[in-house]
């Protein structure tokens, strides 16, 4: 789920080492037994990879704050294909305020990621988070 800036992605210099992720809410545990979920610990994992990568993750004090919740991963049951979209709220406090940054993106998986049905939901709920946290990466690039 991790993103990496591109060549042309420059990053805010605002942020520059100075953002941590305070909390991620609204995933669900995974089971076995269910359709494939996102982990809160997963996606946090992923977007703190993801804000070190385009240099705004912190290793000291933070002057931003991150807080995420996920709101919501719309999967559907059966198909050859599977677009999974994943709506998910970022809220950036620092000494400026706080702003909101709601994002929706989506995921796709085909029959040629996985003819496993459950390992094609679980590809395209890794896309679509994905493009979630490149999608929130990009608006705090402007």
């Amino acid at each position: 789920m991790t993103v990496a800036p591109t060549a042309t992605e420059k990053g805010n210099p605002k942020y520059r080492n100075s953002v941590a992720v305070r909390s991620v809410t609204g995933g669900k545990m995974l089971n076995a037994l269910t359709t494939p979920q996102v982990e809160n610990d997963s996606f946090k994992s992923a977007l703190e990879s993801s804000l070190a990568a385009f240099g705004y993750l912190t290793t000291g004090a933070a002057k931003y704050y991150v807080d995420v919740e996920l709101q919501e991963l719309d999967q559907p049951l059966i198909g050859m294909d599977f677009n999974v979209k994943s709506t998910v709220t970022y809220k950036l406090a620092g000494p400026d305020g706080a702003k909101t940054y709601p994002i929706t993106a989506s995921g796709t998986a085909t029959m040629s990621d996985s003819v496993v049905g459950v390992d094609r939901i679980r590809i395209a709920n890794e896309r679509a988070m994905q493009q979630n946290i490149k999608s929130f990466l990009q608006q705090l690039s402007r």
